[in-house]
C-alpha cells in the first residue's frame, strides 16, 4: 500500500467521544483461494488512533474490512470499498458494549450434552457495494469458543449483530448455523453423529494399496486420508453424497458408486481398483485472436454433487499455460470436474462437468475473451452531473459485485470509467455512499471495446422501523427486512437483518415501495405482514412490521433410497391436483425441512422432494397432517457410445441429459463434456430422457429412451451435420419480448434481445419438443423436426398471458397486520380495478381473516363475477371481478 493509491481515514469514538489508543486493523480482500474456494485476506495496514480518535492508513483501491478494539469496548467492523479515484476514503466506527451468547450443546435424537464441543462465531458484514452479507472475515476476526463438560457455553464481550455459528465435537458432524442473532441466551444446538465411509483400495492386479490417499467430495468441502497396510480406510465426513476417489504414484480410482451417508451411518465395503490415471491438457488462447495467452492459471476441483453457497470445492489440480499457451495437468481419477481458467485482462473461463474415464486424456481448448471498459456519466433528475457517486460493475443475480472489477467514484463532471469488466451482462450500479438501494442499467459489454452509459440517480428518503412478534414481542432468531421498488426485479430488492432489537434502518431512493418481513427459520412462507409505503424524497417512512411464528407448519423429512437422510433435498409444494408451486425450500443435513402452508387453504397438498436424480412423492397429504417423510427412490444409470453416420472418428462431445417433467415441476438437465466415444451418467432422472450429442466440428445427435430407477440403461447416439432453430417471440399484441426463454429437449437457449429473437445452435437432426417461456407470459409448446444440417425458422411465436387456473382471478394474497392484503396481480387481469396494497374485506359476502381464507373464497366456478370488498387509502367500496374461464 503506498501514499499515492489513496488513503482510508478512519475515526474511531466510544461513547460519542473520540478514543485514543484504539488498535485498528485494515484488511484488503483479495481473490478466491483455489485451496479453499473462499476469498483471500492480507493486513494492509495496523495502527493506534491518536488523541482525536482519528488514524490514517495508506490503501489503494479495492475491497478492505476494517476493525478497530480498546479496552472495555467489544470490536467494531466495517466493510468497505475504496473506489478508484477517490483520494480520501473516511471511515467512521462506533465502539459499544459488548454482549453475551450463551447456549448448550446437545445430540439431536438423545438430547444428551455434548461435551467440549468447539464453537466458531464468524460476524455477518455487509458489502459496502451491494446489499448482500457475506460471512467472509480473516481468521483472526472469528471468535472461539468451548462448551464445558456439560455442553453449556458462553461467549462475552461480542459486538451485537448476526453471526454464523459453527459447531464441532468428536464423534459427531459438524453442525453450522447460518443466521444467529447476538445478543441471545438459551440457544440449544443440535448435533448429529459422524458419519463414515469405509472401505478398500486395490491395486491393479487386486492386491491391497497400501498408503494410497483417498478423498471424498461433493459437499462443496474435500475430505482425505490414507489406507493402512491392508488397503483399508475409513473417513469421518458430514452427512450427504461423496464421489470416493484414490491415488496412489501415478495410478488412480473412483468408485463405481457415489456414497451416500447419514449422521450415525457407517457405509462399508467402498471399493476402489487403481488403474491408469487420467489427464488433462489444452491450450489457452484468446478469443477471436487465437493468440496463446502465457502465464494462465487452471484450477481443477471436483464436480460438487450438491449446490453451495458458502463454500467451494478445493482443487485437486492446476497448471500453468506456457508461452505457446499450452498446458498439462495430469494424474486424475476418474470422474467430473470443474475446470476454471484465469488470465489478466480476460474474463475467466469456467466449464463444468468435464469428465474423464481411467486413462483418458482430455484436451480442452480455452478461448478466453479479453475484457472491456465501461465509461459514463451520472445525473440528477435535472440533468446536472452527480460527483462522489460509487459506481459498481454487478451480477445480475443478488446483486453481486464481480469479482476482479474494481469500484470507480464519479468526478466533478459526474464522469466515471469502469476497468476490466468481463464481457457479458452487466449492470451497472450507481449509489450515494451511505444508501443501500440504487439505480442498476443493464449493458451488453463486448470483449475488448468501450460502451457508453448515463445514469439518473434520483432523490432519496429513509425506511425505519420495527418488527415484533404478533404478541408484541421482540424476535430472539433472525429476521429478514424485505423492501422492493414498483415496478423492479425482486433479485433487485434490497434486504438487510434487523438489530437485536427489532429496529431497521434503510436510506433508498424515493419511490412506491413493499416492505415485508419474516422470521429467517421460518422464510417467506406464511403470509407475514406486508406493506406499501410511498417514499419521498427527503422524507422518512416508518414501517412498524409484524412477523408471525408458523401456525400450519409442515415438518418433512426426506431419507435416500438407502434410508440415509437427504442433504439439501429440494422439497417443493403445490395445491393436490395443481400445478401452481407455493412451497420450496431445501432440508438441512438431518434431511429435515419445516415448510410454512400458512397461506394456502385447508386443502390438501402434493408435495415432493427431488436430490439429483432421485425423487419421492406424495400426491395428497391431508390439512390436519404436519409431519411426515418422503423417501426417494434412486436413480437410473445410462451408458453408451457415440458414433458419426459418415464414419469419422468421435475424439470428444458434449453430452446434455434432461428429463422434461409435467408443468408442476422443472427441466431436469446434466451436462457432460467427454473425452474418447464413450459415456458413463449416473444418477438420471428415471422415465422419458433426451440424450443430446454435439461436437466441436457441429455435428449433432439425440436419443430418447427410459431410465429406469436402480438399473443400468444402454443408449448409443449418431451424430450427423447439426442445424439451428431461429424464431421470434412477441406477446399477444405482436410486440416483441425480451429476456424470454426457449427450451429445446432441456437444452435451453440464451435470453432473447430486445427484438425477441432467438437462435439455438448445433441441434441434432430429427423431432424437437420446444418450450417458450418467460416470467410475464404463459408457458407454449411446439414439436418441430430439424433436417440434417439445415436451419428452421419458427417465425413470430406468440406468447399469451399467463394462465390463470379456472375460476381464480389472478390475485395474490398476503397480510398487513390482521388484514388481508392484495399482493400481487398478474397482468392483463382486472385493468385498474385492483392494485397492490388494496385491503380485501371480504368476498362474495363472506368476511376474510387470512390469506387462506381469501384464496378458498377466490375460487368460483369459470367465468363467474365475484365481489370484492376492498379498502383503499380511506375509502371502502365494492369491485366486481370476473373469474378466469
Amino acid at each position: 500500500m503506498r501514499d499515492e493509491e489513496g488513503a482510508v481515514q478512519v475515526e474511531v469514538h466510544g461513547n460519542s467521544r473520540p478514543i485514543a489508543g484504539a488498535q485498528v486493523s485494515l484488511y484488503f480482500q483479495g481473490p478466491r483461494s483455489p485451496a479453499t474456494g473462499r476469498p483471500t485476506w492480507f493486513v494492509a495496514g495496523r495502527g493506534s488512533t491518536d488523541a482525536t480518535g482519528a488514524l490514517r492508513l495508506p490503501a489503494r483501491p479495492g475491497a478492505y474490512l476494517v476493525t478497530a478494539k480498546a479496552q472495555g469496548f467489544a470490536t467494531a467492523r466495517l466493510s468497505l470499498t475504496r473506489p478508484r479515484g477517490e483520494a480520501l476514503t473516511p471511515v467512521r466506527l462506533a465502539l459499544g458494549a459488548g454482549v453475551t451468547l450463551s447456549g448448550s450443546v446437545v445430540e439431536r435424537a438423545s438430547k444428551v450434552p455434548v461435551p467440549l464441543a468447539r464453537l466458531t462465531l464468524t460476524p455477518r458484514t455487509v458489502l459496502a457495494s451491494a446489499s448482500v452479507a457475506t460471512t467472509s472475515v480473516p481468521e483472526e476476526e472469528r471468535h472461539e469458543a468451548s462448551a464445558d463438560e456439560r455442553g453449556l457455553f458462553r461467549s462475552e464481550g461480542l459486538t451485537p449483530g448476526e453471526y454464523q455459528l459453527e459447531v464441532t465435537a468428536p464423534a459427531h458432524s459438524a453442525r453450522r448455523i447460518a443466521r444467529v442473532q447476538v445478543p441471545a441466551s438459551g440457544l440449544v444446538v443440535e448435533l448429529d453423529g459422524s458419519a463414515f465411509i469405509e472401505g478398500f483400495v486395490e491395486l491393479p492386479e487386486g492386491k491391497p494399496a497400501t498408503q494410497a490417499r483417498v478423498t471424498a467430495t461433493g459437499m462443496g468441502e474435500t475430505f482425505e486420508t490414507e489406507t493402512s497396510a491392508g488397503g483399508g480406510f475409513s473417513l469421518d465426513v458430514p452427512p450427504g453424497v461423496y464421489q470416493v476417489s484414490a491415488r496412489l504414484d501415478a495410478l488412480t480410482g473412483t468408485a463405481r458408486d457415489r456414497a451416500v451417508v447419514g449422521a450415525g451411518m457407517t457405509l462399508r465395503d467402498v471399493r476402489i481398483r487403481l488403474g491408469a490415471a487420467a489427464s488433462l491438457t489444452g491450450i489457452v488462447r484468446g478469443k477471436g485472436t487465437s493468440a496463446p495467452i502465457a502465464g494462465a492459471t487452471v484450477s481443477i476441483a471436483p464436480g460438487a454433487m450438491v449446490a453451495t453457497f458458502d463454500s467451494a470445492p478445493a482443487e485437486v489440480a492446476s497448471a500453468t499455460s506456457g508461452v505457446d499457451g499450452r498446458f498439462d495437468a495430469g494424474n486424475l481419477a476418474p470422474g467430473s470436474y470443474s475446470v476454471t481458467v484465469r488470465a489478466k485482462g480476460f474474463r475467466a473461463l469456467r466449464r463444468e462437468g468435464i469428465t474423464v474415464l481411467a486413462g483418458q486424456r482430455f484436451e480442452l481448448l480455452a478461448e478466453l475473451d479479453a475484457n472491456g471498459r465501461i465509461e459514463g456519466t451520472v445525473v440528477d433528475e435535472r440533468d446536472q452531473p452527480l460527483a462522489g457517486i460509487q459506481v459498481t460493475p454487478e451480477r445480475r443475480w443478488r446483486m453481486m459485485p464481480m469479482e476482479g472489477a474494481l469500484t470507480a467514484v464519479t468526478d466533478a463532471q459526474g464522469a466515471f470509467v469502469l476497468e476490466d469488466v468481463p464481457p457479458g451482462e452487466v449492470f451497472v450500479a450507481a449509489r450515494r455512499p451511505g444508501s443501500q438501494l440504487h439505480v442498476r442499467e443493464r449493458v451488453a459489454v463486448s470483449p475488448g471495446q468501450t460502451h457508453q452509459v448515463k445514469l439518473e440517480l434520483g432523490g432519496e428518503g429513509t425506511l425505519e422501523g420495527t418488527v415484533k412478534l404478533a404478541d408484541g414481542r421482540v424476535p430472539t432468531a433472525a429476521v429478514t427486512v424485505f423492501a422492493q421498488l414498483a415496478d423492479t426485479a425482486r433479485t433487485e430488492a434490497h434486504q438487510i437483518p434487523t438489530a437485536a432489537d427489532g429496529t431497521w434502518s434503510m436510506r433508498v431512493r424515493a419511490g412506491r415501495y413493499r416492505v415485508a418481513a419474516w422470521l429467517v427459520d421460518v422464510g417467506n412462507q406464511n403470509s407475514d405482514q406486508e406493506k406499501v409505503v410511498d417514499l419521498k424524497v427527503g422524507a422518512t417512512e416508518r414501517v412498524d412490521l409484524r412477523v408471525r411464528e408458523a401456525e400450519r407448519p409442515l415438518s418433512v423429512t426426506v431419507l435416500e433410497p438407502n434410508g440415509a437422510p437427504s442433504v439439501s433435498a429440494t422439497v417443493m409444494g403445490a395445491e393436490a391436483g395443481k400445478n401452481e408451486i407455493f412451497l420450496e425450500d431445501s432440508t438441512d443435513a438431518s434431511g429435515h425441512v419445516t415448510l410454512v402452508a400458512d397461506s394456502l387453504g385447508t386443502q390438501p397438498l402434493h408435495l415432493w422432494a427431488t436430490n439429483g436424480g432421485r425423487r419421492g412423492d406424495l400426491p395428497s397429504v391431508p390439512a390436519t397432517q404436519r409431519t411426515l417423510v418422503i423417501q426417494l427412490q434412486p436413480g437410473g444409470r445410462l451408458t453408451g457410445a457415440v458414433r458419426s453416420a459418415g464414419g469419422r472418428s468421435i475424439e470428444g462431445f458434449r453430452l446434455v441429459v434432461s428429463a422434461t417433467k409435467s408443468e408442476d415441476d422443472f427441466l431436469s438437465r446434466q451436462e457432460l463434456e467427454l473425452a474418447g466415444d464413450r459415456f458413463v451418467v449416473e444418477d438420471v432422472n428415471p422415465g422419458a430422457v433426451t440424450v443430446s450429442v454435439t461436437l466441436p466440428d457441429g455435428r449433432a445427435g439425440k436419443a430418447d429412451t427410459t431410465s429406469v430407477a436402480g438399473q443400468t440403461t444402454q443408449v448409443d447416439v449418431v451424430v450427423e451435420a447439426g442445424g439451428a432453430i431461429t424464431g421470434r417471440l412477441v406477446d399477444k399484441a405482436g410486440k416483441p419480448l425480451a429476456q424470454a426463454f426457449v427450451d429445446v429437449d432441456g437444452l435451453t437457449s440464451a435470453p432473447t434481445g430486445a427484438d425477441g429473437r432467438f437462435r439455438v445452435e448445433d441441434v441434432a437432426p430429427g423431432q424437437h419438443r420446444l418450450i417458450a417461456w418467460s416470467e410475464k407470459t404463459e408457458r407454449a409448446e411446439k414439436t418441430l423436426t430439424l433436417a440434417v444440417g439445415k436451419s428452421q425458422d419458427v417465425g413470430d411465436w406468440k406468447l399469451g398471458p399467463p394462465r390463470i387456473e379456472p375460476g381464480r382471478l389472478g390475485i395474490f394474497f398476503g397480510m398487513a397486520g390482521d388484514d388481508v392484503l392484495v399482493r400481487g396481480v398478474l397482468e392483463s387481469m382486472h385493468g385498474d380495478a385492483l392494485r397492490v396494497g388494496d385491503i380485501v374485506q371480504s368476498i362474495d359476502g363472506a368476511t376474510v381473516l387470512t390469506a387462506g381464507e381469501a384464496r378458498e373464497r377466490e375460487l368460483g366456478a369459470p367465468g363467474s363475477p365475484a365481489i370484492l370488498l376492498i379498502r383503499r387509502d380511506t375509502r371502502t367500496y365494492p369491485v366486481t371481478l370476473t373469474r378466469a374461464p
